[in-house]
């Protein structure tokens, strides 16, 4: 709500007034690179995982990476570029959220999910937006802003401080959601 109170003697021309039209949509790309896995769960029977990496925010525009067949050892290999239009300001704060799943393939089957992962990135929308400049999520920003501002959920840089794990959420033998590695 905005409102104002002026003096019913005042010019009502000479008074400044405030352009409160919303922001112009814009629209911006994210880029998503997936290197590699570590410590999947191996989903077929004989001991292995054809793991693949699928993400999105709305799963009707899903990406996918191609797929590490017959894994063994749950480190995955692939060097994909997943790639994203988004346009901001969005409805609903959910709208920013991406979700990041790695999958065993199956092809006799629907494709066992082995875990998930979201990351919320309106916050480095918006300091994308602010700063007019590209953002990627590199150690020092995580550190001193992601992680103290943004609350955003632990994640493990490389050594380059560019590139970082995640950990992925699963459901055990129980049900129960843990961490997956």
């Amino acid at each position: 709500m905005w409102a104002e109170i002026i003096p019913v003697n005042l010019d009502l021309r000479k008074v400044d007034t405030f352009d409160i039209t919303p922001k112009p949509v814009e629209e911006f790309e994210i880029r998503v690179a997936v290197f590699e896995t570590r410590e999947l769960k191996m989903m077929d029977i004989e001991g292995t995982t054809d793991g693949f990496v699928k993400a999105f925010f709305d799963s009707n525009n899903a990406k996918e990476t191609d797929t590490h067949f017959r894994n063994q050892n749950g480190n995955c290999s692939f060097n994909y570029r997943l790639l994203f239009k988004l346009k901001h300001p969005m409805k609903s704060d959910e709208d920013y959220k991406l979700k990041i799943q790695a999958y065993d393939r199956d092809f006799f089957k629907s494709n066992d999910l082995i875990g998930e992962f979201v990351l919320d990135l309106k916050p480095v929308i918006k300091d994308a937006e602010i700063a007019v400049r590209p953002m990627a999520i590199a150690q020092d920003y995580y550190e001193n802003y992601l992680k103290p501002e943004a609350e955003w959920p632990e994640i493990e840089f490389h050594d380059d401080k560019q590139s970082f794990w995640v950990k992925m959420m699963s459901k055990n033998d129980k049900g129960e959601m843990e961490c997956n590695g």
